[in-house]
């Protein structure tokens, strides 16, 4: 019995849920061109696309869900590899920076799954080895 509860909250603790970012990019991304023109709204909604494409492939594996986004946007943060351009507006990576920052804490932006996580049998070592680390060092000061 006891080796059944045991495995019984051994799956229940490995089964986590994920926060991903939805694939669909936010309406309030993206940028509402300055002219206001339809033929501005194509080249935008590319442009914030390519950002947001960015965001859901680089960003968010280095900043998961609940953690601040920096102040200047991560060399990660790009659209040159998605719109195949050469190079790219400081001025427009910088706003969609400030866009993503807006939208990343945005429950809307984010998708909760859940899936099968073993990590947690070995994270307790790393993390027993970064405290202790951590007190050791305030030991020596």
């Amino acid at each position: 019995m006891v080796a059944l509860f045991a495995l019984g909250l051994f799956l229940y603790v490995s089964y986590q849920p994920r926060f991903r970012l939805n694939s669909a990019m936010p309406a309030d991304f993206v940028d509402t061109p300055l002219a206001g023109s339809s033929q501005h709204l194509d080249p935008e909604a590319r442009i914030a696309s390519a950002y947001w494409s960015s965001l859901t492939n680089n960003i968010q594996w280095q900043y998961g869900y609940g953690h601040t986004l920096p102040s200047d946007p991560p060399p990660d943060f790009t659209a040159i590899h998605t719109t195949g351009i050469a190079s790219e507006d400081t001025a427009t990576r910088i706003r969609y920076w400030h866009k993503a920052q807006h939208v990343w804490y945005l429950p809307t932006a984010w998708q909760k799954q859940y899936e099968w996580n073993f990590n947690w049998t070995t994270d307790w070592v790393q993390n027993g080895a970064e405290a202790m680390h951590r007190f050791l060092e305030r030991l020596g000061n």
